[in-house]
C-alpha cells in the first residue's frame, strides 16, 4: 500500500458522481479513492497489454498515467491492441493513447514519452512513478526495469503472453522476488513476438486486467498482492495455475524452484517447475537440458549446453536409455517454448521413473 497524505486530496462533486459505483465498496470507500487520484503508474510499452489495463485504471480514478512507447500504430495491432481503431494507424502510439485515456476520462492526467526506454533515460523516467506495469515485448527493456525498481524501491508488475498463454506476477515488493531473480540475465534468452509466433487476441486482454488489478490492490492496501508466485494463465482450458516462487538449493544446484500453490491444481506426475538462476558455468555439468522442440527450432536459438530430442524421439529406448544414464548424476531439465509440449515430456520420463524438472519459459508480448 501507498503512503500519500491523503488531507491534500480532494474529491469533487462530479468524481463523487463519477467513482459512486467504487465509493460504496468498503475496501475503497472516500479514502481509497483519494490514493487512487493521488497514484502514479507508468506503463512501459502501450501495446496489447497496456490496452486494457490503461482503459480500466483510468477509468477507475488513477491521478496519473505515464506511458512510454516509440512505435506506432500499424493495422495487425489492431486485433488485440484495442486502445486503437483505423483512425490512429500510422500515429504514434503513447500520443494516440492519450488522447483515448483523456476521453475516457478527462480527470486523468496523462504524460506520454514518444521514445525507447534506455540505459540514458530509465533512471529518471521511472523514479517519478509509485508503480511500473511491464508490458513490453523484450527482454533488454524488462532488465532495465528490474534494475530500476530494485534501486528506485519500486513495484515491478510483470506480464506476458504468447500464443494462448500468459503469465503474471508482482516483483520488487517489500522485498519479495526480482523479475531476474526467475529469469537471470545469463540464460541470454531470445526475444519472441507475436509477429512470428502469433497470439490470441483475447489472451493480452486477460493478462493486463490482472495487472492492472496488482496494482489497484497495492494501491488501496486490500487483498493478496501476487508477490513471490507468478500465476500461468492457459486460455485453451480456461485455467489459471498459481505456483510460488522458493529458492532451494539441491546438490550443488541452484535455482528457482516454483512449487505448487496449496489452491493450484498441476499434474502430480511433474516432478518441479522450475526456472535456473545462479547456475555457474562450472556447475553446468551437473544439469541435462533437454530441449522437445523441433531442430529448425532449436538451431534457430537454445539455451547453452542444451540438447536436442524432439519428443517425437523421446519415448525411443535408445533415447530413454541415454537419459537414464545420464540422469544418475545429473538433474533433467525439460524444456519447450510450448508448456503443453514440457508437460507431455515431463510425463514420458516420470512414466519410466526418470526424474525431472520443467523449465518454465519466459513469454513476451
Amino acid at each position: 500500500m501507498l503512503n500519500p497524505n491523503l488531507n491534500t486530496i480532494k474529491l469533487n462533486n462530479n468524481e463523487y458522481k463519477l467513482y459512486s459505483r467504487q465509493l460504496v465498496l468498503n475496501s475503497v470507500g472516500i479514502e481509497g479513492q483519494k490514493r487512487l487520484k493521488s497514484a502514479k503508474i507508468l506503463f512501459i510499452g502501450v501495446g496489447a497489454l497496456a490496452s486494457s489495463a490503461l482503459i480500466y485504471l483510468a477509468a477507475s480514478g488513477v491521478g496519473c498515467i505515464g506511458i512510454i512507447d516509440k512505435d506506432k500504430v500499424v493495422k495487425s495491432n489492431l486485433h488485440r491492441q484495442i486502445i486503437y481503431n483505423y483512425d490512429c494507424l500510422n500515429q504514434s502510439k503513447v500520443n494516440s493513447a492519450k488522447n483515448i485515456i483523456k476521453n475516457i476520462n478527462n480527470l486523468c492526467d496523462v504524460i506520454a514519452y514518444n521514445e525507447e526506454l534506455s540505459s540514458f533515460n530509465y533512471l529518471d523516467i521511472i523514479k517519478k512513478y509509485d508503480l511500473i506495469i511491464d508490458s513490453c515485448d523484450n527482454f533488454e527493456t524488462r532488465y532495465l526495469i528490474d534494475i530500476a525498481c530494485y534501486k528506485l524501491h519500486k513495484v515491478h508488475i510483470y506480464g506476458a503472453i504468447r500464443e494462448f498463454e500468459g503469465q503474471v506476477s508482482v516483483f520488487n515488493y517489500k522485498n519479495g522476488p526480482r523479475y531476474q531473480d526467475i529469469y537471470p540475465p545469463y540464460l541470454n534468452l531470445q526475444n519472441t513476438s507475436c509477429n512470428s509466433l502469433g497470439v490470441l487476441g483475447i489472451v493480452p486482454g486477460v493478462i493486463g486486467m490482472l495487472q492492472a488489478t496488482e496494482a489497484m490492490k497495492i494501491i488501496l492496501g486490500i487483498g493478496e498482492i501476487l508477490s513471490g508466485q507468478l500465476l500461468i494463465y492457459s486460455s485453451l482450458n480456461t485455467s489459471f495455475k498459481k505456483i510460488n516462487i522458493a529458492h532451494v538449493n539441491p546438490v550443488g544446484l541452484q535455482y528457482n524452484s516454483i512449487k505448487d500453490s496449496k489452491t493450484s491444481k498441476i499434474n502430480s506426475s511433474i516432478t518441479k517447475i522450475t526456472t535456473l538462476n545462479s547456475l555457474q558455468s562450472k556447475q553446468k555439468n551437473k544439469c541435462l537440458i533437454i530441449d522437445l522442440r523441433q531442430p529448425n527450432e532449436f538451431h534457430l536459438n537454445h539455451i547453452s549446453k542444451s540438447i536436442n530430442i524432439p519428443i517425437i524421439n523421446l519415448k525411443s529406448k535408445k533415447t530413454l536409455s541415454f537419459i537414464k544414464q545420464n540422469s544418475i548424476d545429473k538433474n533433467i531439465i525439460i524444456y519447450c517454448s510450448r508448456y503443453a509440449r514440457s508437460i507431455l515430456g515431463s510425463k514420458i520420463l516420470s512414466l519410466y521413473k526418470i526424474n525431472n524438472s520443467i523449465l518454465l519459459e519466459e513469454l513476451n508480448e
